[in-house]
This record gives structure tokens, C-alpha cells and sequence, in this order.
């Protein structure tokens, strides 16, 4: 995840001497990485990318933190500047509002009532930074809650309190195909199990940690607001958020996880910028629903571990040294470290391994040894698992190929006959698994209609196939087997039915050719490819369109390809070589007359040219591996072609 931060806003966190570009070059180094920097003014805004583990970081004062640690690592003065909050508690709660939570859906709730909003606008320094974060200003109230999220780390929500207000509300799952109406007033049917709010009523009032719901919106007429957090269960705020298509902010900090004891810092903090920015006077009572505490776990690494892995010596004060700045507590029990993580790592640091690569990010991996691997270089070994689809897929490239990867989840008109259904399906377009590539294929190719005049694309993946009815066994598995399947958009018959063929030349697999005529590919445009009498797949332009498709059964290509080529050495005799044109009768298959003139002695090699109408024009090779021919010789050799070419086919050379 990328967050944007300006310097002026990190500076109110950090108090250090170092200017925003040395800033950017240290914790590019031993932190979050800074992608880019772009002067606004006289500030500066960085675009900083945080590993999705690192959910404490990705906010302003979780940069700050982390710029903390780093910077004295490269003999900088710097510290986090902790932040003074204190409650303000002046009024009591309302006794007729109630809030009911389930603890398995909700870890920690809090909120506060506050009344008496003297102003709306927000004044230009929050708009500034929240534009400088690609965060756009709606109103005070509203900009609070995302200046708090980006500042803290810990998304908050605001309701106009008097829209919830009768009788409390209610934390529940979704029932499936329950709907609510966003702020934007775009509609939308929930899945089921989805974490809602919902009034006594029973009507929803939000969907917590990911969007709110238009009949809770505040607005200027609003008297009461309720400013409020929660910290979900991260699972089920992933799933919902990703099956309903709402990627916001707030639902990807809260997927990953936020710390619940973060909640406070950010009330508040909320309630400081309230009084400051709403000139708000009249605040209620925190509520503090807090079910499960975290457990703090200790995390035990032995100090020889941790400098194999380095590959450096550190002392016990250097490690510690190194660790304690980012409020990782240690303790030595001999050369047993203890480390003890703060709330908001306890996700992040749990085994060993985490604790050793704090070390080295910290110390610096550009501080690390690096040494090139001693010794004679390995060989490669022969028949390693993915060698051969390795290799088809190289010659598929090298021949013009380009790889994709479809869905094996396919809507039911694509799946193909008798295919099997999942008993539980995401949606309609995923709720069957497909028994061929072909439909995938086909849609590939309408996707990328127009963005070039020809392409071939292919694919190396499996189908599932359901069991024969007598071999069938109540919940037995479906027949996986693995496919070569591709598909040519623009290309002339011949020209894609020669990449095939060389495909399997370059396999060293003989194949035999027939004709397929099956009502599923355009007559006299589609053939058969057999292995020692076994139908490995079939090539051919589909029926009523221009797309060529070919098949094959990847395991049988496995059993005949050959990794050793024949070495056939250069004659020291050079050929003659000549072009005849010959006047073929229709439906003249083409391989059979090559095979056919190529059993005339001295014929080396045949290759179709050019074609016009019925004429065909083929290149020929004579040779003699023992002597060089002469031109009465070469006569002799195409008389016999010519005699031969009109006994079996019928043909006549052309005029």
C-alpha cells in the first residue's frame, strides 16, 4: 500500500535536523521504501510504500516512528515527538443509547457525542494536507475523521447522532441479500456475514471499517454527531470489501489488521481537532467497549542465530540497541534474546526469523557482507519437473506465441457439457470448472480485438473432466489432465497450421495428419494430429469465424517429446534445387503429396510455395550423399516426380 505524507505534517511528529531528502534516502534504506518526492510550495510530498504486514506504518505517525529508529542509525539526531492528549470529558453520556457488539466481529468500539458544531469549513492547512494525500475536503467533520486515519493510522466514522439515536444500535452479520445505499448513493446487496450496524429496527446504518450508509450522513443541519471507531475482525472485512467491489482506504488499513490500542490516540485526537477546528464545547462521555484485550507474546531468538543469518558478529547492547528504538522490548537471558513486541507489532513479529530481520533492515542490508557463491557451477539436470512445459513454451514464443492465464472457475455456457458445479460459487461467473480451454481462449481474443492486426496466443493449463458414469464413486474427484491449447487471430490457414508443425519438429514428436471434418471447423480447414495411432488433438479454423484453434493432450507430448536432437551432418555434396509448379486437383492434401514425392530417390526436401487458384508451386531439393548430380541425373530423378505425381494424384506440371 502507498501513502502520501507532506514534510511539514512528518516534522510535527519527528523532531530531527534532516532535510526531506536525506529523510527519503534513509528510510528507502532500512524502512518503508519513498517511491517519489514532489515539492508543493515550500513543502515537500512524499509517496511512500509499506509492505502490507507493516499496517503501524502507514500513517503519518507511523512514519515518523519508523524515521526515528532508522535515522540515529546513520548519525542523525532524531525522536518521535509522543503525543499530549487529554480527555475532555464535560458532560455525561445519554442513559437511552446503547450500543450491543458482538466481540467476534468487533475487538474494540469507542465513541464520543459531540454537540454544539460552530463551524463547518475546515480551515487550509487540513485541506492542504489532505489534498497533498490524495484525500479530497468535504466539510470539518468529515475532514477529521480522514485527517485522524492518515495521521494515526486508525480510520474513524461520523453519524448524525439524532438518525441512530432511538434505541441504541446493534452490531450483527448480514443476512445474504440485504442491501444498504452508500454515501454515494450507489445500492448495494450484501453477501452474508458481512459485519453491519444496524439500528433496533433492525434497519443497517453502516458497513463498518469499509463505507457509510447514506441514512446516517451528517450534514450542516446536523445538531449532535457521534464520532466513532471500531476495530474489526480483518477477515470478513476483506471478503466483503472485495465482494463488493469497495476498495477505500479504510477497508484496506482495517483488512490488514489495525492495533485495537491505537483506538484511543485516535478519539482523542479527534475530539482535540473537534474543539479546534468545529470550535465544539459540548463533549460527552467516552464509550469503550473493549470485550478481549491482546495478549503480548515473547518472542525468543538466540544471538548465534541471528549473526549466521547476517552473516556479521553484534554484541548483545548492539542488538539491543538496534531494537529498542522501535519500542521492541529486550531482555537477555544468557545469549537468549526475549523480545517482547509493542500492540501494534504482535501481528508482525512472532517467530524468530521476524526478530532477525528487524536486525538487518535497521544495521542496514547494505551494511551486510556480500559474497559470491565459491566452487564449479551447477549443471542443470535433465527431466526436471516443469522442463518440458518450459520448452513448449519457449518454441511458442520464439514462433510469434504469447502466454496467458485464464480462469479456471468459467460461468456454465463456457464450462462445456456434463462440467461440474461448486457447491459454493463466489458469484454466476465462477461457478463452474471448466472442461476445456477453448471458451477462454475465444473470449481472450474478443478482449484484444483491435489492439493489433494478427497475434497468437496459447495456453499450458488443467481442465477437470467428470468420471465415466461406471467409474464414478460418490464424492470422488473429477480427472484433471493438462492441456496445450491456443489460438490464432489473423493468420492465413497454412501459416498457423506450419507454426503447429514446426511446434512438433522442434519436439522431435512424428506425428500423423488426417482431415477432421466435423461440423465444428470449416470444411477442407481442419486435421487430426495422432501419436503411434492415439488422437492427441485436433487444429482448425472454427466454424463461422476466422479464428484458427488448436488442442492437444499435454500428458501424451510429455511421453513422446525428445530432449537429445539428431545430429544429421552437412553432405559434403551440394543440391540442386529447383521450383515446379504442379495443377492439383481439389481437395489434394498437401502432406500426402510432400510425403509422397519425397520417396523418390535423391529427393532431400520439399516445401510448398506459393499458391494461385489449383496451381501450386514447390521447392525441391535433389541430392546424392555420394557424389554431386548433374543435370541428365536431375532429369531422370523429375521424371520420375512427374510420373508419380499424376498416377496417385492426378496432377500435371504447369505450362
Amino acid at each position: 500500500m502507498n501513502i502520501k505524507i507532506t514534510y511539514s505534517w512528518l516534522l510535527e511528529h519527528l523532531k530531527t535536523k534532516a532535510g526531506p531528502q536525506k529523510i527519503a534516502e534513509v528510510l528507502s534504506l532500512c524502512g518503508p521504501s519513498v517511491e517519489r518526492m514532489e515539492r508543493r510550495g515550500k513543502d515537500w510530498v512524499y509517496d511512500i510504500e509499506v509492505t502490507t504486514n507493516r499496517v503501524d506504518a502507514m500513517s503519518v505517525f507511523g512514519i515518523a516512528r519508523e524515521a526515528a529508529a532508522i535515522l540515529p542509525m546513520f548519525g542523525i539526531k532524531a525522536k518521535a515527538k509522543p503525543l499530549k492528549l487529554k480527555r475532555q470529558e464535560t458532560v455525561k453520556s445519554y442513559p437511552d443509547f446503547t450500543i450491543k457488539n458482538d466481540p467476534k466481529l468487533i475487538h474494540r468500539i469507542m465513541g464520543v457525542v459531540i454537540e454544539d458544531i460552530q463551524n463547518w469549513k475546515s480551515p487550509d492547512w487540513m485541506k492542504q494536507r489532505l489534498l497533498a494525500s490524495g484525500i479530497r475536503s468535504l466539510n470539518s467533520v468529515v475532514d477529521i475523521t480522514n485527517y485522524v486515519m492518515t495521521e494515526i493510522g486508525h480510520p474513524t466514522h461520523v453519524f448524525d447522532f439524532d438518525k441512530i439515536r432511538t434505541g441504541g444500535f446493534v452490531i450483527r452479520e448480514a443476512k445474504k441479500g440485504e442491501k444498504i445505499i452508500s454515501l454515494e448513493g450507489k445500492e448495494y446487496s450484501l453477501p452474508g456475514g458481512d459485519i453491519v450496524i444496524a439500528r433496533a429496527d433492525g434497519e443497517i446504518i453502516d458497513l463498518p471499517g469499509i463505507i457509510g450508509t447514506k441514512n446516517s450522513v451528517v450534514s450542516e443541519n446536523t445538531k449532535r454527531v457521534l464520532f466513532f471507531l471500531d476495530n474489526n475482525d480483518p477477515v470478513r472485512i476483506r471478503r466483503t470489501s472485495m465482494s463488493l467491489g469497495i476498495r477505500t482506504v479504510a477497508a484496506t488499513l482495517n483488512e490488514k489488521g489495525v492495533d485495537p490500542y491505537l483506538g484511543e490516540t485516535a478519539i482523542l485526537r479527534g475530539i482535540e481537532l473537534f474543539s479546534e477546528v468545529c470550535g465544539a464545547n459540548k463533549i460527552r462521555k467516552i464509550i469503550d467497549i473493549f470485550p478481549k484485550k491482546s495478549v503480548m507474546t515473547k518472542v525468543k531468538v538466540e544471538k548465534e542465530f541471528i549473526e549466521l543469518r547476517l552473516g556479521v558478529g553484534l554484541s548483545k547492547k548492539e542488538i539491543s540497541k538496534i531494537l529498542n528504538p522501535l519500542e521492541l522490548a529486550t531482555k537477555w537471558r544468557g545469549n537468549v534474546l526475549e523480545v517482547t513486541p509493542p500492540s501494534f507489532r504482535i501481528n508482525d513479529i512472532r517467530i524468530p526469523e521476524d526478530v532477525v530481520e528487524e536486525v538487518a533492515r535497521i544495521y542496514g542490508y547494505h551494511n551486510l557482507p556480500s559474497k559470491l557463491m565459491a566452487g564449479e557451477l551447477p549443471q542443470k539436470p535433465l527431466g526436471m519437473p516443469f522442463e518440458f512445459e518450459h520448452g513448449v513454451k519457449q518454441i511458442l514464443k520464439e514462433l510469434g506465441g504469447n502466454e496467458v492465464y485464464t480462469e479456471s472457475l468459467v460461468r456454465q455456457n463456457m464450462a462445456g457439457k456434463r462440467a461440474l458445479a461448486l457447491a459454493n460459487p463466489l458469484g454466476e461467473d465462477t461457478g463452474y470448472i471448466r472442461t476445456s480451454l477453448k471458451p477462454s481462449l475465444i473470449k481472450a481474443v474478443k478482449g484484444n480485438v483491435g489492439a493489433f492486426e494478427k497475434y497468437h496466443l496459447f495456453e499450458m493449463a488443467n481442465v477437470h473432466l467428470p468420471r465415466p458414469a461406471g467409474l464414478a464413486r460418490t464424492g470422488s474427484l473429477p480427472e484433471e489432465k493438462q492441456l496445450l491449447a491456443g489460438i490464432f487471430y489473423g493468420y492465413d490457414w497454412r501459416v498457423a497450421k506450419g507454426v503447429v508443425e514446426t511446434l512438433f519438429e522442434e519436439l522431435g514428436i512424428k506425428v500423423d495428419v488426417r482431415v477432421l471434418n466435423d461440423g465444428k471447423y470449416e470444411v477442407n480447414k481442419a486435421i487430426t494430429l495422432s501419436v503411434e495411432e492415439k488422437k492427441i488433438g485436433q487444429l482448425g479454423v472454427i466454424l463461422g469465424t476466422e479464428l484458427i484453434y488448436y488442442e492437444f493432450e499435454a500428458d501424451v507430448l510429455r511421453a513422446h517429446y525428445s530432449v537429445v536432437k539428431r545430429y544429421k551432418p552437412i553432405s559434403k555434396y551440394p543440391a540442386q534445387i529447383e521450383d515446379i509448379t504442379f495443377v492439383l486437383p481439389q481437395k489434394t492434401l498437401i502432406n500426402e503429396f510432400i510425403d509422397s514425392v519425397k520417396t523418390v530417390k535423391f529427393v532431400e526436401k520439399v516445401e510448398l510455395g506459393t499458391i494461385y487458384k489449383n496451381a501450386y508451386t514447390f521447392r525441391v531439393w535433389y541430392q546424392n550423399p555420394k557424389k554431386t548430380l548433374d543435370n541428365n541425373e536431375v532429369r531422370g530423378i523429375r521424371e520420375r516426380i512427374l510420373l508419380r505425381v499424376k498416377n496417385k494424384f492426378g496432377g500435371v506440371i504447369k505450362d
